[in-house]
């Protein structure tokens, strides 16, 4: 077996990777671009904090071709309860017996929970050129999707190294 990095800062993937029944395959991840979260407490007169976490919604941004695959946000924006997704940083993968890519270690994570309220799809055409020497540039386009998942979160769990677990809760 062998060892392939993606060569992306962090992925997304739509289940908990910590859970032992899950497998995690770099197929069915996505390239994340932005994500961003603010969670706070009340503050006394004093300065110190009082009271459970606030949170604003968590929101991140995929990149994504236009070809289904995000049917699964969709269904978790109907439902109400609360979806579970995984921001992996720096993940490793390697190749299995059956010739898939299977998450194999990663620098850190974050598993967070909440309800999805918001999915905005942005849909681009990028023209990428090819020059050849002497040769008239040739482009081909190429459609693009960015789809912006906004999350209202119910805990955050980070993974750190060595199986370090600090869980979050957050009331809203």
């Amino acid at each position: 077996m062998r060892n392939v990095s993606n060569y992306k800062r962090a992925s997304l993937f739509f289940n908990d990777i910590t859970d032992s029944t899950v497998t995690a395959k770099k197929e069915q991840s996505f390239t994340l671009q932005h994500f961003g979260y603010e969670c706070s407490r009340q503050r006394n007169t004093m300065g110190e904090p009082y009271g459970p976490t606030l949170a604003m919604p968590l929101h991140f941004t995929i990149k994504s071709l236009p070809d289904g695959y995000l049917k699964e946000l969709y269904q978790r924006l109907k439902e109400k309860d609360a979806s579970v997704f995984s921001v992996v940083f720096n993940a490793t993968f390697r190749t299995d017996e059956n010739g898939d890519d299977i998450l194999d270690d990663y620098d850190s994570a974050l598993i967070v929970s909440g309800t999805v309220v918001g999915v905005n799809e942005n849909y681009d055409t990028l023209e990428i050129g090819e020059q050849r020497l002497h040769k008239p540039e040739r482009a081909t386009a190429v459609d693009l999707m960015m789809t912006t998942v906004e999350l209202l979160l119910q805990s955050i769990v980070y993974v750190g190294n060595n199986e370090y677990h600090k869980k979050l809760y957050i009331n809203y």
